[in-house]
Parts: structure tokens; sequence; C-alpha cells
């Protein structure tokens, strides 16, 4: 991972993300067994606004994994302060760069934040149809908690 570098900052990192974000949401629309329709009429500057609303209230962390040489993202994660609670919000790897280590060292830079905010609180959103994901966030210490039913209409 040494042609690697990270980038990190806040709202002002936000459009470099959403390519990479709209690659997730395809990623989503694909794996999700009820709510495509919703995901896909989800628009990264509705994203982004949600994002700029939570960085407004409490503190957002962007942290962008690029290849050396290059300014274009291969990977991000957004992490989000509001009282005590931390939350990872959007965690993505470009699947060109998959299995390399990128997710684990955009996790730790994100808890070490929240760390440093001594955030005790920490949690993450897996969309139903991801589930292959949840060993990956297990290795963080994170687990599920609830599953929140949602109706059609």
């Amino acid at each position: 991972m040494a042609d690697v570098h990270f980038i990190e900052g806040s709202t002002e990192l936000l459009d470099r993300v959403g390519p990479l974000w709209k690659m997730l949401n395809k990623h989503h629309q694909t794996i999700s067994t009820l709510f495509q329709n919703s995901i896909s009429q989800m628009t990264f500057d509705q994203r982004r606004a949600h994002w700029l609303k939570r960085a407004e209230f409490g503190l957002l962390r962007i942290d962008i994994a690029v290849l050396e040489g290059s300014e274009e993202p291969i990977g991000y994660c957004v992490t989000t302060i509001d009282n005590d609670l931390g939350e990872i919000e959007s965690l993505f790897i470009d699947e060109a760069y998959r299995k390399i280590g990128l997710g684990g060292v955009l996790m730790e830079r994100a808890l070490n934040w929240l760390e440093q905010y001594s955030i005790t609180r920490q949690r993450i959103n897996v969309a139903v149809g991801n589930e292959q994901v949840l060993n990956f966030y297990r290795r963080f210490g994170f687990h599920p908690r609830a599953i929140i039913l949602e109706q059609l209409i």
C-alpha cells in the first residue's frame, strides 16, 4: 500500500467523494432486495446536503485514499460526530483496489478521530443485502444491535 496516500479534511472534500459515492449507490441498488427504487432516487446532491447539515450541527471528517501521482480518489470514509454519537456515515473502496487493506486503514483513521473527541458511542448502518461486510466491521468491534423495519409505500 506504499503507493497510496490519504487526504483528510471536512466539507471541502465532499465533491471529491461524489464519483465513488455514486458507485456505492449503484452497488446498493444491485444488492437491495426491496428498496432499489428509493435507493436509485437518492442523489449525491441529497447525500451531500445531509452531510453539510450534519457538519453544521456537529463535526464531519472525510478521509480519501488516492494513488501516488494521482489525485483521483480510490476510496473514502465519511465520519460524523453529533453530540455524543460518532457515526461511520459512508465507506467505499473502488472495486479495483479492494482486498489490499484500504478499508481497514480508513476505518482506523475514522475510529482514531472519534477517539480524539472521546466518543464512546459509535454506529454504522449496513444496508440489507450487504451483510457480507458484517465480518469486516466486527473486526473493529461493531455488532448488530437492532433491525429497523421500513414500510414500502
